[in-house]
Formats: structure tokens, sequence, C-alpha cells
């Protein structure tokens, strides 16, 4: 039983508190929205505590608002110390925010379900499957080993998760059995189309405004084969767009075929910079951001920059430097 350790978790406790990454992302709240249906589904009690709020395009999913902001101590439950903790979509309990502080201490145990790549030995009882496109693929093939039937919110929720995560079903984890989940999840009444416009098609004009000052910001290097954009919290305001309408742009500069690596380094309001990083090929970004103090996968994965960006660049580039030729022009 490949998820025993899951279903005795669940098993062990009546109450749960559910979160995931920071500025979390589909496949986050996607498992984190499956899990919460589910766990109620079998007569617990569950919220949801995250460190940053659900970006707009995923809001479709949350029909009662059960995405909560954790911005302070009040919103705990007082019996805090009889819930088992959820954490999903990350293995790293430091990408989790304010959660790490406020309620992963005074919480019972907690469990890690997760598909990242991981070289850390994680503390506590997890479940990581490296190979899965997704976390939401894990749940599903979870909630068919428990016999639990799935409704409509739920799988809404599920095939969500997967068809951010794999790119719309093209990224290098989407295997038959991800089509097939697909496949089931839409025979139980999910609109493809529907979730494609909510997840692809939902964003303000302000964002196209975001795309042009970023793609404005373009930097070539590595014979042109590596692309960096940059976007500040001044550019940010200047657009009038929302910093998770930013989270596409990455995956711009690889509409190139000569472009094997985008670098997308990004300013939130609040001045905190992240680097996200995708790749193609044998490039392994996850090395790089873990080096980093991130994470991620192979081709996909991302960083907190603790030093100021034109730093964080020649570090970045200069760890990709093996992967291209000595002779190679290293900017333009």
């Amino acid at each position: 039983m490949p998820n025993k350790a899951v279903i005795e978790f669940i098993e062990k406790y009546d109450k749960f508190i559910i979160t995931a990454h920071e500025t979390p992302d589909g496949d986050a709240l996607g498992s984190e929205y499956a899990m919460l249906l589910a766990l109620r589904k079998l007569g617990k009690s569950a919220r949801i505590l995250n460190a940053d709020p659900a970006p707009r395009k995923f809001a479709f999913i949350d029909a009662n608002g059960d995405f909560e902001v954790l911005v302070k101590k009040s919103q705990i439950p007082d019996d805090i110390g009889r819930h088992g903790l959820f954490i999903l979509d990350v293995n790293d309990i430091n990408n989790i925010g304010q959660v790490a502080t406020l309620v992963l201490p005074r919480v019972r145990e907690y469990f890690i379900v997760d598909h990242h790549d991981s070289e850390t030995v994680q503390l506590g009882q997890n479940h990581i499957e490296q190979n899965a496109s997704s976390t939401c693929e894990i749940l599903y093939l979870l909630f068919r080993e428990m016999g639990l039937e799935l409704d409509l919110p739920m799988a809404e929720a599920l095939y969500m998760g997967i068809l951010y995560d794999t790119g719309s079903f093209i990224y290098p984890k989407t295997t038959a059995v991800t089509f097939e989940i697909a496949r089931e999840l839409v025979s139980m009444g999910v609109n493809p189309n529907k979730t494609y416009v909510n997840v692809y098609e939902s964003n303000s004009i302000s964002s196209l405004v975001l795309m042009s000052k970023v793609l404005a910001t373009l930097e070539l290097h590595y014979d042109r084969h590596v692309a960096v954009q940059t976007m500040t919290q001044e550019l940010l305001r200047e657009a009038g767009a929302s910093y998770e309408e930013s989270d596409l742009l990455i995956n711009i500069p690889l509409r190139s075929g000569d472009i094997r690596v985008s670098i997308f380094f990004k300013e939130n309001t609040e001045g905190i910079k992240r680097c996200s990083m995708r790749s193609k090929g044998n490039i392994d970004v996850a090395a790089i951001a873990q080096s980093l103090g991130g994470g991620g996968h192979k081709t996909a994965a991302g960083f907190k920059c603790v030093r100021p960006f034109d730093v964080m660049k020649e570090e970045v580039l200069e760890m990709l430097h093996h992967y291209f030729d000595d002779e190679s022009e290293t900017s333009e």
C-alpha cells in the first residue's frame, strides 16, 4: 500500500490544518482544496491557512472562500495542539511563510505530500513522489486507494492543479498516468475549456502592460541561449498589475528554439525578491536553486533572493557556465 503512511496520518486525527508553499500556485491550491474536501467528506474538521493569498485566476474552485491567509495569531484554533498539519506541494518547511512560526511548532504532528526534487533529507513524516507530475496527481491516486468517491468540486480542483503543473500536459513529468487521471476527472464532469480559460485567459489588461514592460528588460547571455528578465516593484506599480499576474512571464522566452534557460528575477510590492528558472534538455536548474536555498524540478525551479538582483544574476549565470561552450559570448 504505497499511501499507507498518509492514510494512517489521516486516521490518526480528527482536526487538520492544510497549508502549501508561499505564493501558492495552481497545484498548491488545487491539492489543498481537494484535501480539504476529502477530509470533510471523511467527517474531519479541516481549514486551509496559507502565507499568501490565492491568485484571482485560481479562485473559481473556492466557492465558499476557504483559502485563508494567516496574518495573526487569533486565526489559530485554541486547540491547535490537537491538530495534524498537512504541508502540500513543498518539501521545505522554511518555504511556508508565517505558518512555519505560528502553526508548525504548535500542532501535534505534520505530514508532507509533495512531488518536487530534493536532495535534502526531510524531517518528520512525508510522502514525496519526485516522478509525479503534480501533487494533485498524487492525491488523486491516494483518494482512489482509500476508496473515497470524488465529487465535482474535488475533481475540478485536482484537474486545475494537474493542468497548471504540467503546463497544459507538456512538461517532462507528464505521463500516460497523468492523461488517464485527467480523462477520469473529465468523465466526472470537469470542463477542460472552463478550467483553461480561468487559469490562462482571465488576467487583467494591466497584465498585458506588465508583460510588455518585463519583456523590455530582456537580456540574452551565452550566445543567446540564456534569457534574463527582471521585474522590480516600481515596474509592477507602473503597470498596475498584481504580482501574481507575472507568474507565466518566465515561460515566454522559451518559445524561442534558441533559448535553453529562462531566468526571471521578480520583486513584489513589499520588496520581497525571488528568482524563477526554467530550462530545456539536460540543464538542471533545480540544482542551482537548491544551492541558493530554494528548490523545484530539474527544468523548473526557484529561490528567494537574499542579495540585490545584479549580484544574484551574476551568480546564477556563473553556475550555468559549464553547460555552455567556454568560448561563447556570455552576455549581450
